[in-house]
Formats: structure tokens, sequence, C-alpha cells
């Protein structure tokens, strides 16, 4: 296939798209095919450097099953394994086909449309098109597993949407079912950078993972861990840390969080009568306070006080009291850790700590605390996936290592130019307008304050679930039976694309039977899927290293290494020509929302969402029509501000260096004065208000007995099945080149992947292996209470006992999927599809489940 016009010999800059973290990288380009790739040296975010996945790129655009047509469904069967009997059709039959279907629902019921993707840097082609139309349905997509009960407690603890370890400064560095440095994880040619330094300078690092990763294979220590207990081993550490051992930071805990904050019997603060401000107790006058009076001598984090006939306590005082509940000898039962060395690593985490020390940084005297625990994955895709993720990163907060060199650092809570900042709410905790300025990149809200409670309005679920700030899973939920979650409407069209919910989300039986009930499916697809193959028409994709994105590409508040280091922004521009007739996705739907009559509402949700408002030279004319390179070149113009496109900005570099952060920028939390939670009051009144409103919806079974103010360890369902029949739990870890579902179907990436033994196997430990009879290399069935999936057997000591493991999202059964069709196992298939699998406080959906294992 030719694949392009363009015959000149260059490296072109772009950003890769292997995986979201969006690595700067060139493309060599010669006789107008792409021949490699390498990391952009003139960029922070690469300096040169690459991973497999940027390496391997180039082989997904000459796939020889990419989609290069439209292409109609005759089959009106659907389901796992249907072929859908594909008709090619043109470029014209499609869109008359689109625009009659949806001029018909946009009479009937704008609501009824709904926009499914994972393309996280077009989001707001995606927003606009859909609230346009009139549909509250944009954002679905696949962060499943990382995204509710993680991202949540960064917004409320960071002030931001992410973190990663200040590894430059840290010593003891803790991965928590995470890999950051390893090949995964955040801005990964960063991360392996500071990680080697780190390593090379000492730096200890311990990981704690149910399996061996590979993270945990270069560890100085691996602690294995039962799948869903991690809540359970961070409240156990954080018992110790307090009232075993007494090291936790008193200072930081009296000013920089609400731990001084007295509580009434009634779990609420006791407030200024004036002021409604929380009061504290000052210890060096002997009198209660707003907790933020600049004459406190000495917030008192411990006793008991009477104050205005009320008696309370500090929340400090019944925190202390509440980690009793986890001593170490329990959470050693409950995590498969030996009670001593629970012990050890919270002595060992605490005295790394070194509470009250600092560093001299650009002119300013900062607190440093040289011990970090980061997590990702592994601790928050569990149904207490709030608390989960909440209790692995409560030691940091104990020692003050939030936000502070050294520490645990919010992928930037203080944004450049002052674009978003943290303030205090009312109550003088954490408040960040992040989520109104990068609304454009993903449906992340504020979860604090916390939304109105209300009956909902899209599949969201927002208004149920008012304190997260990240409920993009939901819309499977809903979809499945709307009414069932107050709904007061049938979805009836999907506009799918670069998201594979069959694949990435839990038991396939039924998501596929949920995307059975829409009566028009519109896909976007440069190859088929196993979702695709429930399209009803599908139209080809550009792979994006054939299109622009908007600027910059490197996404500020997720994707830019947090704590020292310049503000720069990425391009991502087409490197080759794509075949004839293929165009970007929001250039074909702006074509169909032009033949509705909906163009200027669009233009106007586009200038809304990407800034293009505030530039009057820049900002797009209601009825006019406009490409995606055009809109991204509008957008690199208002944040250089430059008055043109200067074509020649980025010909040797993919990236604007902007400036260097400021201190306040780099380690913000030693210049602010908002407060995070080790209490969470808000809760007791807003889980009040969501039984009340699901009680009124119907909804009796909503679960609300999570909204308590202080972390507990709640077991999932995989923990109350006990140990009978399935007697083991299941976990599965990243592997570095396999990003979702993206890169399984690149032939370069499986031909390193398949060479690693444990890649696409099914991991069991040895004395497993000796008790059922199972030998190394044997085929075996994993079975749950949902289905049974088979996988070539490993035996190995590289994974929990209890445990059956593996790497990736392996499995594939897409006839077109010629490389990875039948590789490695689906995990996901034995993960139960339920309401009971979700945490309402969060959003955040379980994927453990107990499975036994036989041979096949």
């Amino acid at each position: 296939m030719a694949n392009g016009q363009r015959t000149d010999e260059a490296w072109v800059p772009t950003t890769c798209y292997g995986c979201f973290p969006s690595c700067a990288i060139q493309v060599h380009r010669k006789d107008g095919k792409l021949v490699g790739s390498r990391g952009d040296p003139q960029v922070y975010s690469s300096y040169g450097k690459c991973c497999g996945k940027s390496l391997a790129r180039v082989a997904d655009l000459y796939h020889p099953n990419r989609v290069t047509k439209p292409m109609v469904r005759t089959n009106p069967e659907k389901g796992i394994g249907v072929d859908p009997k594909w008709k090619e059709i043109s470029w014209e039959e499609a869109m008359d086909m689109v625009v009659e279907r949806l001029e018909k629902l946009h009479k009937d019921d704008p609501r009824k449309l709904v926009m499914a993707s994972m393309d996280m840097n077009n989001h707001y082609y995606q927003y606009a098109l859909t609230k346009a139309f009139g549909s509250p349905n944009y954002a679905w997509y696949s962060a499943t597993m990382c995204g509710g009960g993680l991202h949540t407690v960064y917004f409320v603890t960071l002030g931001t949407i992410n973190s990663e370890p200040d590894a430059d400064r840290c010593d003891y560095l803790v991965q928590w079912g995470s890999q950051y440095g390893l090949g995964a994880n955040n801005n990964p040619i960063v991360g392996i950078r500071e990680m080697a330094n780190a390593r090379k300078r000492g730096a200890k690092l311990v990981v704690v993972d149910p399996i061996c990763s590979h993270a945990a294979a270069k560890a100085d220590e691996w602690i294995p861990i039962i799948p869903g207990s991690d809540g359970a081993l961070g409240l156990g550490v954080a018992n110790v840390m307090v009232n075993e051992l007494g090291i936790y930071d008193a200072e930081y805990l009296k000013k920089g969080t609400n731990a001084p904050y007295l509580v009434a019997e009634d779990g609420h603060y006791v407030r200024d009568g004036a002021t409604e401000k929380p009061l504290v107790w000052d210890a060096g006058e002997g009198t209660a306070k707003a907790y933020d009076d600049e004459t406190i001598q000495d917030d008192a984090l411990e006793g008991s006080y009477e104050v205005d006939g009320k008696q309370c306590r500090p929340a400090f005082e019944l925190f202390k009291e509440h980690l009793k509940k986890y001593p170490a000898d329990r959470v050693g039962e409950i995590t498969g850790i030996p009670e001593e060395t629970v012990r050890r690593f919270a002595r060992e985490f605490a005295e790394a700590a070194q509470v009250g020390k600092t560093i001299q940084y650009d002119g300013h005297t900062l607190p440093h605390r040289p011990a970090c625990i980061e997590t990702k994955r592994g601790g928050t895709q569990h149904k207490n996936g709030f608390w989960n993720v909440y209790s692995i990163i409560l030691p940091n907060i104990l020692v003050g290592a939030m936000n502070v060199p050294g520490g645990l650092l919010g992928t930037h809570p203080q944004g450049p130019f002052g674009m978003w900042k943290i303030t205090e709410c009312k109550d003088g905790l954490i408040v960040t307008d992040v989520c109104d300025v990068m609304a454009d990149i993903t449906d992340f809200m504020t979860p604090h304050p916390p939304e109105e409670v209300k009956p909902p309005e899209s599949l969201e679920l927002m208004e149920l679930i008012p304190c997260s700030g990240f409920r993009n899973s939901m819309p499977i939920m809903s979809l499945n039976d709307p009414a069932k979650v107050g709904i007061p409407y049938d979805p009836e069209f999907l506009v799918i694309f670069r998201f594979n919910p069959m694949m990435s989300m839990m038991d396939p039986k039924t998501v596929g039977e949920t995307l059975k009930k829409m009566k028009f499916i519109l896909s976007f697809a440069w190859h088929i899927d196993e979702t695709n193959e429930f399209a009803d028409l599908v139209i080809p994709d550009l792979h994006d290293l054939e299109q622009w994105w908007p600027f910059p590409a490197n996404l500020p508040a997720g994707f830019i290494s947090p704590g020292p280091g310049p503000w720069y922004g990425q391009i991502h521009q087409p490197t080759v020509d794509p075949p004839e007739g293929l165009r970007h996705w929001a250039e074909f739907m702006m074509d169909v929302w032009e033949r509705m009559g909906l163009l200027p509402e669009v233009n106007r949700l586009i200038n809304e969402k990407s800034g293009l408002i505030g530039a009057e030279s820049h900002a797009l004319e209601p009825d006019k029509k406009y490409t995606t390179e055009e809109i991204a070149k509008k957008t690199v113009c208002l944040l250089t501000g430059d008055g043109e496109f200067d074509p020649d900005t980025f010909k040797d570099s993919g990236a604007v260096h902007f400036y260097d952060k400021t201190p306040e920028e780099a380690f913000p939390a030693c210049f602010w004065k908002a407060r995070v939670p080790i209490y969470f009051e808000h809760f007791i009144d807003v889980g009040k208000d969501v039984e009340k409103v699901t009680g009124e919806l119907g909804m009796d079974w909503w679960d609300t007995s999570y909204y308590h103010p202080m972390p507990e360890w709640h077991p999932c369902r995989a923990h109350e099945q006990g140990d009978g029949e399935y007697d083991l739990y299941i976990a599965f870890s990243k592997a570095p080149l396999l990003a979702h579902t993206t890169t399984m179907e690149n032939p370069w990436a499986d031909d390193i992947v398949k060479r690693n033994p444990l890649d696409y196997a099914v991991m069991i430990h040895t004395s497993v292996a000796e008790k059922k009879g199972i030998k190394d290399g044997d085929m075996v069935w994993v079975e749950s209470d949902v289905t049974r999936v088979k996988g070539k057997c490993r035996v190995t000591e590289c994974v929990h006992p209890k445990v059956v493991g593996g790497f990736g999202i392996g499995g594939r059964w897409a006839r077109e999927k010629n490389v990875s069709r039948g590789k490695g196992v689906h995990f996901n298939s034995l993960i139960r599809f339920g309401w009971d699998m979700v945490d309402t406080l969060s959003g955040q959906i379980d994927y453990c489940a107990k499975v036994k294992v036989y041979k096949a």
C-alpha cells in the first residue's frame, strides 16, 4: 500500500501515542514511508531516548489489515465471534447513513447519543460535538482500572490529577502496585532516567505487589501482598508509625492537614458561631479558635475539650484511636505479609523520612522528606478503591511527604502562567480549579466541594457519585440497564473510537450484550478489533502518526514530570500522508454536524474548552468549518503568543520551551496554606444525601456504607468469597511493551514480548503447582464463577502463593488480529459484571476475582 506522497527524507518531530504519557520523538521518513524513530534530543520528556513502543509504532502503519474504506455491516446478528460480513461503501454513502440516523435521533431525544473514546488528547472535539448535539454522554473511556479511586484521592491530597515520586531527592522509594521508572507509569523515559540516577546514588527501592513485576524484579525488596488488601496494609503501617513508634510530623499535621480540627460527638466539626469556620484548640492559651486564626500558639492534636457545651476532640486524637483497629497481626492475616515484615516496613519508611530535615532550593529552606510511597493501578482497582489508595499514601501524609522535596509530588497543582492554582474551601482544605481549566483533555471533576446530589442526567452518574473526580467507568454499567440507575431514556446511537471495551473491561459476554442494545454503532478504526465487530458502520481512522492534535500534546496537568524542570509545549503533527481519502475522525463528524446545522455550536464549545475564546484573533468563527490542522495551529499560537503559526517552529524540535518552573510550582505545598484531609467530615452528610436520593429513585440497593470520615479497609467481593472451591486470587501487571490493547497487534512489539517466558503465560506459585499436580508448560484452565480461560502455565516463585498472575491484556479473538489473536490470557473475562463490583464513593470498578486452576 502506498502510504504517502512525501518523497523527502527527514526526521520529523512529533509525539508518540504508543501509550498515554506521550513522549517526544522524531520519526524518520524516507521515500514517503516511515522507517524508524528516536527520542527527540531537545525535549525533556525523552532527551533522545524512546522505548520499544515508540520504535515499533512504524509497523502499525503498514499492517496488511488496516481499514482504508468505509464498511457497513450486512449481518444483522451480533455477538462474540460473529462475522459482521463487512461490505465496502463510498464515503458519500457512509455520510448519508450517519446524517439520516442522527437527524432522527436529534428530533427524538438527543440524550440518546453516546460518544466513547480513549483519544484523550482530542477530547474537546468529543465534548464539543456531543454537547452541541444536546447529549451529556461524552465521557466514557477505558481507564476503568486506574481512575475513580486513584485520581479522586490525588485531587483531595495533592491537588491535582496524578502523581510521581521525587526520585531525585528520595532515599527510600516504595512502588506500591506501580512501576514508575521501570518501563511503565507516567513519563516513562523521564522515570527511567530518574530511577537509574536514584539507584546509582544508593536509594532503596521496595515494591509491594502480588506479582514480581518488572519493577519488583529490580527492587531491593519485593513484598508480595494478597490483591485487594492494600488498604489494610497502609492502615497497619500508619498504626505502627503513630501508635507504636510515635514517628510523624506533628508540625505538618497541625498546619498542613485538618488533624487539629475539633470534632464533636456526632462526627461533625465544632464551628465558630459567626464564621462557621472549624475550630481548633490552642494549647498555648487554653481556648478554642478558628483554624486559621493567626494568634494560635500551639494547635492541640490530642486531648478532650468542651466548647460551647459540646464535648469534642481533635481529629488526630480520633484518628490515632481509629488506627488501633489495624494491629500488625491482624494486618498480616488480611494481607498475607508476616507481622514482623509489616512492622519493619513501617519503621524503615518512617525513619527514612527524617522528619524535621530541610533542604535548600533556589534560595528557600524547604522541608525534605526523602521517603515516598507511590501507587497507581494496583491499589485502586478494587471496590474499596478510594480508601485503598488513600490508605496507601497515608504514611506520606503522616510524615509530611506531600508535594515537598523527596516526597510524593502531584503533577502540577500550580499550573504554568498561573493557568490553574490551589485555593482553600471554607474549611481550609485543598480546592483545585485544574478540572475547569483542563476539561478539554478528559472529563475530570473537582471532587471537593462535592457535586449536588440529585437524579442522574448522564451515564456517568456524577449526581450519585458526587465526591469523585473521575467517573468515566460508569457508562458501561449505566448502559446495561439505564432505568435501574434512574436514567430517564434509553441510549441508542454509540460513536466509539480508540477504545476497546470488549477487551479492556470486565466479562465480555455482558459487555457484548450491552453493546447489542444500541440500535446503531458507528466506529472509527484503523484495524477491526473485538469491539468494532459489533459496529454497524466502520469509518477508517488516521493513525496518530498521520494527524494533528491540539497543542500541547503533553498535557501539563498530567504528563509533564512534576518537580523542578521546564514548562514546555509539545507538538503532535503528521509525519507521513495517510492513505487516500482518510482524515481525522473529528473532521468527518464536523461534516455531519455541519449538515445538521450544529457547526456554530461546535465551534463555540471548542473555543470555550480550548481557551481560544479569549484570543479574538485565533477564535473559531461560528459558521466556518476548520480542519484539525488549522485548530492545532491556532492552539499553538494561543500559548506561544504568536500572531500567526510559524512553520519553522517545530522543524527541528517537537517542543517550545516556556520557562523553568518557579519553586512555588515545583514544590507547591511548601508555599500554600491549603490543608490535606485526614478526616473527611463532609462524607457524613453527602452519604445521607445520596441515600435519600437513591431511595427516592427506588435504588435501595445503592451502597452508601463507604461514606465515613476516616479510612477503613473494606473487603472486596473476592475476599468475601472465602477459600472454598475458588481458592486463589487473580492479579495482572503491566508489561512495558503492551499498552492497554493498543500495541498487542504490533508485530515488532509482539516479537519482543513473546521472548519473555512470563509475558503471555499464566503464573502460579511453585507450592500451588506441586499441590495441584501442574508442571511448568502445562496448559491450564483458570476458572472464576463467571467463566474460564485457558493458557500456558509457568511455575515460578515470582507470584504470591495465593495468586494466579499474568501480564497485559491477552487472549484476543477478533478475526483480523493476525498477530495477537489467541496469545496470552484475557483475565478480564473472569471479572464479574455487577453493581456489587463498584465503589459507589468514587466510581471505581473492582478487577479482583477468586479462581481455581486445573489442567486443561
